[in-house]
């Protein structure tokens, strides 16, 4: 049974940490209920895969989910958008129509690893064209996984505006592992900006941004809104989907005296790990079951908090709201709680244990990458990432086009690809990438395509313990955090063939460059004859981007680079088309 919440603004071993929840619940009258199962609750079997078909018209609608109105990317004449719901096995299909007038846009399926379809990964000049307003696109993909995804616009920082939206896909089969489940949640942490992105992300990579400091958000939200409530009975057990959409926030997450039970990290189910408290990082997700009380005396609050380290005091809004709260409503007519004051814990996700105990992955023929992070100024001012000391600049020709393209004597060539720090890799090698943070803030790091293994990081004690012992069976995720200062190794494995990112997932940094491109197996790739759809054609087409050659566009001599980008431009408003001559944001104020 699936349930959706409201808001005011629109043969298993439990593995248990040492904190768990101090608060003491007194019970009054115990409530006896009868279990009624319900079908979705003790399958074992998956239903009939079918195709779901969205059809999706982009434009602005105003919300103003923390009481302050603004625009936000909407589908349909609707925000929050809609969450995508599918079992394993289904097609997914999305006509996607770009009516925002002014800008790109570009959809992204965060988690989802793409088989064979690269060119449905919806990064904007890497696996497709932007598209333009006006301009129709179809994505077309099998799912082949179940958990928690999301989805979001994936050029100029667009997500920011509210292009975002909750991707859960079903698997009776694994779920089985987990007992009884009665019903089912999605809760999404966001970070809301007053100030939309396009003038964000220009203050931020400009000259006047003197300190590099990223614009810091105005409210945290729970499911897009304020007051949230969960309708919960007694006795019963619920799946809480959880996931971060947001822009630069981590976030901490608590039931009060609710225990919480991780049953799935970004997609890899793991054994049963019992908490009191998450934290989630920009773009992780977990899954989680919740066991009600006995009782339906009394709600409680649920409470998210941002970290605040990456905010810098010069940047903080006045007002801002860091907390959000929400409820679990188990009576419609007692009074809903006070918030309670959430206390950090240490958290260490490396604790956690996938279901299948997977050995660390390797080989006789491992490919070693070495990257580095930081960030500095270029010569006219402007805060840049580099990996390996190189800032990502995105190319004239998509780079997924560039490969498909390429004479087999350079596909494997990544002088060809340009200035996006890119990583060639062999079908089938094992591939550990030390990555290295030289800057004084944490990234969470996602990579396309994959999910990884942690196999060592570096800690930043006490709040963050580090893991400097490679577990017997690592936890494996598509986002990891890099401390500040010290580093992270993981491995993949390169079965995958196609284009992906491996990125920080603050999109600030995103938009900075803080990028790196692992080409992968693009000879397996060009041999499948992989087909790309008429829509994915047209949109390059109708705005003169070519869909051949080497980054620059030459494909008569594919190591003539003279025309690739090498430089930002110094007048970037994102996926905005015809931008103001002068940024009408001036700062935090």
């Amino acid at each position: 049974m699936t349930f959706s919440a409201t808001s005011s603004s629109s043969s298993t071993t439990l593995i248990t940490s040492t904190r768990s929840s101090t608060s003491v619940f007194t019970a009054c009258s115990t409530i006896k209920t009868t279990a009624t199962t319900s079908a979705k609750a003790t399958a074992t079997s998956n239903p009939k895969a079918i195709t779901r078909t969205y059809n999706w018209n982009l434009g602005w609608v105003n919300a103003a989910p923390d009481g302050y109105t603004r625009a936000f990317v909407g589908i349909n004449g609707q925000w929050p958008l809609p969450a995508i719901t599918a079992n394993i096995g289904d097609t997914i299909k999305i006509n996607l129509v770009n009516n925002l007038g002014n800008e790109t846009t570009a959809l992204h399926f965060h988690g989802l690893h793409q088989g064979n379809t690269t060119f449905e990964d919806g990064a904007a000049m890497v696996s497709q064209c932007p598209i333009a307003p006006g301009q129709t696109f179809v994505y077309q993909f099998t799912l082949k996984q179940s958990g928690t995804y999301w989805y979001h616009a994936h050029v100029g920082g667009q997500y920011l505006d509210g292009f975002r939206g909750p991707i859960t896909i079903r698997d009776n089969r694994a779920l089985a592992n987990y007992g009884r489940i009665d019903g089912e949640y999605t809760l999404s942490l966001t970070d809301l900006y007053h100030v939309e992105a396009p003038y964000l992300v220009n203050y931020f990579l400009s000259a006047n941004n003197y300190n590099g400091a990223e614009p810091v958000p105005d409210a945290a939200l729970i499911n897009e809104g304020q007051n949230a409530k969960f309708d919960i009975t007694p006795g019963k057990t619920y799946m809480f989907h959880v996931v971060n959409m947001g822009a630069l926030a981590g976030q901490f997450l608590q039931f009060d005296q609710h225990n919480m039970t991780i049953i799935e990290a970004d997609g890899v189910y793991t054994q049963p790990y019992q908490v009191s408290q998450i934290f989630v990082a920009v773009a992780q997700r977990y899954t989680v079951l919740i066991t009600a009380k006995p009782s339906n005396c009394q709600n409680f609050a649920i409470v998210s908090q941002f970290l605040t380290d990456m905010f810098d005091s010069s940047s903080t809004p006045a007002g801002q709201q860091a907390t959000c709260t929400a409820y679990l409503v188990y009576n419609s007519a007692a009074p809903l709680p006070t918030p309670f004051t959430l206390k950090v814990q240490p958290w260490d996700d490396t604790q956690l244990v996938p279901w299948d105990r997977q050995p660390m992955w390797d080989s006789a023929n491992v490919n070693y990458v070495y990257l580095t992070v930081d960030f500095a100024q270029n010569d006219w001012g402007s805060t840049r990432a580099a990996v390996n000391g190189l800032t990502y600049i995105p190319q004239k020709v998509p780079t997924f086009f560039s490969a498909l393209t390429a004479p087999a004597a350079y596909q494997m060539n990544p002088q060809i690809y340009g200035q996006v720090n890119a990583q060639v890799l062999q079908y089938g090698q094992v591939v550990e990438v030390d990555l290295n943070n030289h800057d004084s803030r944490a990234h969470p790091f996602h990579l396309h395509g994959h999910e990884f293994q942690i196999i060592n990081r570096a800690g930043n004690e006490p709040q963050w313990p580090g893991l400097y012992s490679t577990p017997a069976a690592p936890m494996r995720r598509d986002v990891v955090v890099v401390y500040p200062g010290v580093g992270v190794t993981i491995r993949f494995i390169a079965n995958n063939p196609g284009v992906w990112l491996f990125h920080c997932h603050t999109e600030f940094h995103v938009e900075a460059g803080m990028t790196a491109t692992f080409i992968e197996a693009p000879d397996i790739m060009v041999a499948g004859n992989p087909y790309v759809p008429t829509s994915h054609k047209s949109v390059c087409d109708a705005q003169g981007i070519p869909r051949k050659g080497n980054a620059g566009g030459n494909s008569k001599n594919w190591l003539d680079l003279s025309n690739a980008n090498t430089e930002p431009s110094q007048t970037y408003f994102g996926a905005l088309i015809n931008p103001p001559a002068v940024n009408p944001y001036t700062g935090p104020s």
